[in-house]
């Protein structure tokens, strides 16, 4: 079931950020209950636990990976806060370089946006991989059919132009449908280690401070960050909720929390699946089949079954998700005189941004290749090095946005009810951010594999955004900006 959804004109927004208000308002019929599924169907939580749980547990901080989700979700529980009290000043989506132009302005803004491109491009690669990675496991396994992982992943890819070409997206109902069954199948694992006592008996080892510090703990956050990607998107529901900003503000933390708590509880049932001193040793094994390991053992053959079709489908609508953002990021710049208009364009007859989807598609295939080429793993070298840096860059964005409500909010005298409270939130969630990016970067070695040249991707980061800050300053004001 799809369905052809039509694109919006790209807005007008000026330097400072703001999107002029358009004569129509939106209903307000959203309740907390709406915006909190809607968070949580974005997590896509059975790949926060069998694809960024296991890799963290192999690459991060071993049976301490449970708690990384728990200090992850307290953070981004703090960024909440203030990204939810900036969204009704910040019309037009959830786009953190919006939030970054509001609060610091044009210049940082842009740097932002192109930093975002280079973010969501290269995870279109890691998802892709991903998903060759879980076809082949799904086929080899239950049909016998054994296909190189970089077949499937350009398979997927092909797809994905075409759906990105066209235009097309899964129906609201059909991703409803998979996020409960990935939370039920996720449940299954839940009690039936717990029921059985696992390995060696139930433990809070991976609560105790040794453990959730061992190893390399910043690779283990990044991970858990890389599993709450896309929660952000409550904030586009400001102006369709019932109570405004209240309302956005109460989902988007109980989701978190949710997120948080969940992904904890079950990453813990995988720990206490093989034992706090075996799990590191199982995920050596093969850190993508960890999971199914533990489903095998502990539940209805069915179900192990269920769980590896299920990542299939989860990678595929992710790679479509992220496919769709990126190009939407280089279709709203383009049409804001930022980048080659060409990439602005619309298909007169499918009404897609049909010329920024392959942009996307010649950029990611390339990409894939070159990893295909270099015979790189496909989830320790591609997934966790593409997810790395993408989630550099996320934490970065975030740590931004955070920076700009402390900004924009220091100059908001009249600002009613909690002002100072909220300076005082964002300005502690952008300083553990920015520690928790620290981390990632110091420890970003060990997700690039035998491919040592990886090492210096962070470094694209760093040149997107001087990209960005070229631009914005070689480009003509437009009448809007010059009027602001």
């Amino acid at each position: 079931m799809t369905q052809r959804e039509a694109l919006p004109p790209a807005p007008v927004i000026t330097k400072d950020g703001v999107i002029p208000s358009s004569t129509s308002v939106p209903r307000r019929t959203l309740r907390s209950i709406d915006i909190f599924f809607l968070v949580v169907a974005a997590a896509a939580p059975l790949a926060g636990v069998v694809g960024n749980g296991a890799l963290g547990v192999l690459l991060g901080n071993g049976a301490g990976m449970p708690s990384s989700y728990l200090i992850a979700g307290l953070i981004l529980v703090l960024f909440s806060v203030g990204f939810v009290r900036m969204s009704p000043h910040v019309r037009g989506g959830g786009a953190f370089y919006v939030y970054v132009r509001r609060g610091l302005g044009a210049t940082a803004g842009l740097a932002a946006a192109f930093v975002a491109i280079v973010v969501y491009t290269v995870m279109v690669v890691g998802s892709a991989a991903g998903f060759g990675f879980f076809a082949n496991v799904f086929f080899a396994d239950n049909l016998r059919i054994d296909i190189p992982w970089y077949v499937w992943s350009g398979f997927a890819l092909l797809l994905v132009a075409v759906v990105g070409y066209r235009e097309i997206s899964m129906g609201a109902r059909v991703l409803a449908v998979f996020l409960t069954l990935e939370v039920l199948t996720l449940i299954a694992l839940i009690v039936g280690v717990l029921v059985h006592g696992g390995s060696s008996g139930i433990t809070t080892e991976s609560f105790m401070p040794p453990t959730v510090l061992s190893g390399s703990v910043g690779i283990g956050l990044m991970f858990a960050f890389a599993s709450f990607l896309g929660f952000e998107s409550a904030g586009i529901y400001s102006e369709e909720a019932l109570n405004g900003q209240r309302t956005v503000r109460r989902a988007l933390i109980a989701a978190v929390i949710f997120i948080a708590i969940f992904y904890t509880i079950a990453m813990w049932s995988v720990v206490i699946a093989f034992g706090a001193d075996g799990i590191v040793a199982a995920a050596a094994e093969n850190p993508g089949t960890l999971v199914f390991r533990a489903f095998a053992k502990f539940t209805n053959p069915v179900l192990t079954t269920a769980v590896q079709g299920l990542m299939v489908t989860s990678a595929l609508a992710a790679t479509i998700a992220l496919h769709n953002a990126a190009s939407r990021y280089l279709f709203a710049l383009a049409r804001e005189g930022m980048i080659h208009r060409k990439l602005g364009q619309i298909h007169r007859r499918l009404n897609s941004p049909h010329v920024a989807s392959l942009a996307v598609t010649g950029v990611t295939v390339t990409l894939l290749a070159l990893f295909a080429i270099g015979n790189a793993d496909p989830l320790l070298t591609v997934l966790s090095s593409t997810f790395g840096l993408a989630t550099l860059g996320i934490i970065l964005l975030q740590a931004g946005t955070s920076v700009s409500v402390v900004v924009y909010f220091s100059r908001q005298k009249a600002e009613p009810g909690g002002l100072l409270w909220t300076l005082v939130i964002a300005s502690i969630a952008a300083v553990s951010l920015l520690a928790v990016a620290g981390l990632v970067v110091a420890n970003y070695s060990i997700l690039t594999g035998d491919l040592g040249v990886l090492n210096l991707a962070p470094w694209l980061l760093l040149i997107a955004a001087i990209a960005g800050l070229v631009v914005v300053r070689l480009r003509p004001k437009s009448n809007t900006e010059a009027a602001a």
